[in-house]
């Protein structure tokens, strides 16, 4: 029964460690990344097998996690280690610095790990920034030719003279994030192939820039204040929209804040979906 038994626990490591590459990965992908670092014990052939991953999350639970094991001065050197150590396509990366990630990190050391990405064919980033001041975008972000999905929050976008916009995004989801001065509809049009924007606290400006995404079948948007219809398109409502907007489906509008002067009415929260 022992030499059985041995057997077996022997065949099971076996199948464990023979895994074909594309199932580990599909694996390491669905686990935290502190998690997935730590199969290495799992056996010697699983080894360093967490360098496979193509979906490297670094979040608020991993810099958490980071800051209670690691002295501050050495989360850029970890982070930085963790990625050069990555071996095949990243196809989607997310970094989410909360107050604490701010205060070791800056933008240059962003801006590495954004070249370095650019070079990794990455389809879907999040850049996300729980607090002010806004993070400039590194200037390698926008040689991210290959995106198609992208998330920004709480930042500055500034594309260079040379970019010609993201020709194969197909969504985008922007919350406090300014643009320099005219580049908000270079953007857009720039971006041929887009079908779902989310947009939190546009301007008013923002809305005949979107009209001119013709692409566009999803479109959701939550702002501050809704007063008297006056976010204008073409001196038209808002709702007119929808008819510069061939392939629209879905329209999504949320407003913390709504107030009609005509006839003395002001809310919270008014919300309108519309289906087509």
């Amino acid at each position: 029964m022992e030499l059985n038994h041995e057997t077996h626990k022997f065949g099971q490591e076996d199948v464990i460690g023979n895994m074909p590459d594309n199932v580990i990965t599909n694996i390491l992908d669905r686990l935290p990344l502190r998690d997935a670092v730590r199969t290495d014990i799992l056996s010697k052939n699983w080894r360093f097998k967490w360098t496979m991953l193509s979906q490297p999350i670094f979040d608020e639970r991993f810099f958490a996690h980071l800051s209670q094991t690691e002295d501050k001065n050495n989360h850029v050197r970890v982070i930085s280690r963790l990625l050069l150590h990555l071996r095949g396509t990243i196809t989607k990366f997310v970094l989410s610095i909360d107050k604490h990630g701010y205060t070791v990190l800056n933008d240059e050391d962003i801006s590495h790990w954004i070249l370095f990405l650019s070079r990794k064919g990455i389809k879907d980033l999040t850049i996300q920034k729980s607090d002010r001041p806004l993070l400039n975008l590194p200037i390698h972000l926008f040689s991210c030719l290959e995106l198609k999905h992208l998330k920004l929050f709480n930042c500055y976008f500034n594309p260079p003279p040379t970019f010609h916009g993201f020709p194969n995004l197909l969504s985008l989801e922007l919350c406090l994030v300014k643009f320099e001065s005219g580049k908000f509809g270079k953007f857009f049009t720039r971006s041929p192939v887009l079908e779902i924007l989310d947009m939190s606290f546009p301007n008013s400006k923002s809305f005949v820039k979107m009209a001119e995404i013709a692409n566009l079948a999803s479109l959701k948007i939550l702002s501050l204040l809704l007063r008297n219809f006056d976010y204008t398109l073409s001196s038209s409502t808002i709702f007119e929209l929808l008819g510069f907007l061939p392939k629209i489906q879905q329209l999504h509008l949320d407003f913390l804040w709504f107030e009609v002067r005509a006839v003395r009415l002001s809310c919270f929260f008014l919300k309108f979906t519309f289906l087509f």
